[in-house]
């Protein structure tokens, strides 16, 4: 692990400079009588968004505590090529409980444990979702604020597009119209000179009604063929919500980390939750601080649920089974988990390899922040497929409408052979953007370092295979068009005797897994509803002082990845809380 040159560290002092923020390796090192207006716990994507705009009242005060260390200190995490090589360290590690609809298996289910959280670790794929998405959740949570015409300009607000180092023209890749040039977070079109470039754009003219040519993925009707953006700076960098948001604050943030918040503690006897118990491990003494303001918990979509169960905010008897003293009785926290599924596909072609010699990559990037390093992924496309009505084994659309997707094909890399010197092998992901079946977060125990019971229930409703298994189908004719013919030697997984629907079913199930975009485990809902965990103003219900900000509370998957409508829901909940204030 080696230590960025961005810090300058204070180490006898246990502080150090990052990003514009005052980072304290221990709560010993806190200044003394300091009165935190806000606290926040979790330092991810959403937590820093929330305290970086709030800090832009000088007037306020706000503590960040972050369980792991700061990305600073993690070298692999700004070099976009190492995003596989980032340390077990900064990961909670997780693993699901067995799967009863994937053969019994358990996943693993990775969620950063880092300052800036999964923006410190994920792909840094940068897609908004669709139109219809954002309409949904305004429709389910009461808020019009969440409407894609309102959430659109504070996206272009946010965003600071520029072009890739290696890629100065972006004509024809992105539309400039939907996209913001003074934001905080960096977005650029990557670019890679391959030849699966040609042959895809050659296959968007000959199967066009399936595979339409997209310009832009972000223009809220996300179906067809296009280019990939992704959270990396001009400078081939990772953006993240650390390097993005902190620097534009004053000191007046204060960042905690290698601390874990245990618990949300109310203020007296009644329902103010504004005091946070935290501590360093397992063994350690426990300590609490008393917000003047408002507790914001940005842990995640797991953490989130588990230290609200931790503090009697869930139900009744399962709190009570475990010894857990209930305060506020809340049956919807921890369930309606929900994510998206995929199944992997390997194709033996003649394509040139997309490998490269890493350590020279390396260097490379270090001299110059240019080359494969300076990118997430070899090939430059994503595919957006919407299936057919009668596709969906005559079930409900699971979709929010008619701009959104049922199916994202990423395109991996394409390796060397192990059977053959003149073959290589492409990797495709297919995932099912829009599942049914939903899981649960729950408690084994009340120790608030015993990992949850992550339940994803995946494929547990069966118009989710059958969704999965038109999404390998549409897979199949892509790579059978013309385009790809005298490329594309066949099929290697699933097998290419696979053709009936049991076969493919089969396949799916010993194949699946999560594609790790969970939402909803403590998820929005309209101000008086009798379910749902937060209201639109992102309080948990039946509590006051008390809002959480993160993944858990988006009421369903998008039409894309998670991060940037996380980003967009902590930008919508930091203009509310900055209102409820805006006299003090």
């Amino acid at each position: 692990m080696l230590l960025s040159t961005r810090v300058l560290s204070f180490a006898l002092l246990g502080v150090q400079i990052a990003h514009g923020a005052i980072i304290y390796q221990h709560s010993d090192n806190l200044p003394d009588n300091t009165d935190y207006d806000f606290i926040v716990a979790g330092g991810g994507t959403a937590g820093l968004v929330v305290a970086s705009r709030l800090a832009e009242n000088p007037q306020w005060k706000i503590l960040v505590i972050e369980a792991g260390p700061s990305d600073s200190d993690v070298f692999e995490i700004a070099v976009p090529g190492l995003v596989g090589s980032i340390p077990k360290a900064v990961n909670w590690n997780y693993t699901t409980v067995p799967q009863n609809h994937l053969g019994g298996r358990s996943l693993g289910y990775s969620r950063a444990m880092v300052l800036g959280g999964c923006s410190s670790h994920n792909g840094m794929i940068y897609t908004r979702g669709s139109r219809d998405d954002w309409n949904q959740w305004a429709d389910i949570t009461g808020d019009d604020g969440l409407r894609w015409s309102n959430m659109l300009p504070i996206m272009e607000k946010m965003e600071q597009f520029g072009r890739d180092v290696t890629f100065l023209d972006v004509s024809g890749h992105i539309d400039p119209s939907f996209h913001g040039s003074n934001g905080a977070l960096s977005v650029t079109a990557s670019y890679t000179n391959v030849s699966m470039n040609n042959y895809l754009l050659q296959a968007t003219e000959e199967l066009s009604d399936e595979f339409p040519f997209k310009l832009d993925m972000n223009d809220g009707q996300p179906i067809g063929i296009g280019w990939t953006q992704y959270t990396i700076t001009s400078n081939g960098e990772r953006s993240n919500a650390a390097s993005a948001f902190l620097p534009r604050t004053g000191d007046n943030i204060h960042v905690l980390v290698n601390t874990r918040v245990t618990r949300v503690l109310p203020v007296g006897h009644g329902s103010d939750f504004r005091k946070v118990e935290f501590t360093v491990d397992a063994n350690g003494p426990k300590k609490q601080l008393r917000a003047k303001k408002e507790v914001i918990l940005a842990g995640g979509v797991i953490s989130s649920p588990q230290i609200l169960m931790n503090s009697g905010i869930g139900e009744r008897a399962a709190l009570e089974m475990i010894g857990i003293k209930t305060l506020v009785d809340n049956p919807s926290v921890g369930k309606n988990f929900s994510d998206q599924v995929a199944t992997s596909m390997r194709f033996s072609t003649t394509l040139p390899t997309t490998n490269y010699d890493a350590i020279r990559a390396l260097a490379q990037w270090n001299e110059s922040h240019t080359g494969p390093m300076a990118q997430a992924a070899a090939l430059n496309h994503l595919a957006w497929i919407r299936l057919p009505d009668n596709k969906l084994a005559g079930s409900s659309d699971p979709a929010s409408g008619q701009s959104s997707p049922h199916i994202e094909f990423q395109f991996g890399k394409i390796s060397p052979s192990i059977t053959s010197q003149n073959e290589t092998v492409l990797s495709v992901s297919v995932i099912n953007l829009h599942t049914t079946s939903r899981g649960s977060i729950s408690l084994s125990d009340s120790n608030p370092f015993t990992d949850p019971n992550i339940d994803l229930n995946l494929l547990a409703e069966e118009v989710d295979v059958s969704i999965l298994r038109e999404g390998v189908r549409s897979a199949q004719r892509l790579f059978s068009s013309t385009a790809f013919k005298a490329h594309i030697n066949g099929m290697i997984a699933p097998a290419v005797n696979f053709t009936s629907d049991e076969d493919l079913n089969a396949y799916i199930r010993s194949s699946a897994g999560s594609y790790l975009h969970g939402v909803a485990s403590l998820s929005m809902s309209p101000k008086n509803a009798h379910w749902g965990v937060v209201d639109p103003d992102f309080y948990v219900k039946g509590t006051s002082g008390l809002r959480v900000v993160d993944a858990s509370v988006i009421p369903s998957v998008p039409s894309g990845h998670t991060q940037i409508p996380v980003y967009g829901f902590a930008e919508r909940a930091s203009v509310l809380i900055a209102e409820t204030y805006r006299s003090t």
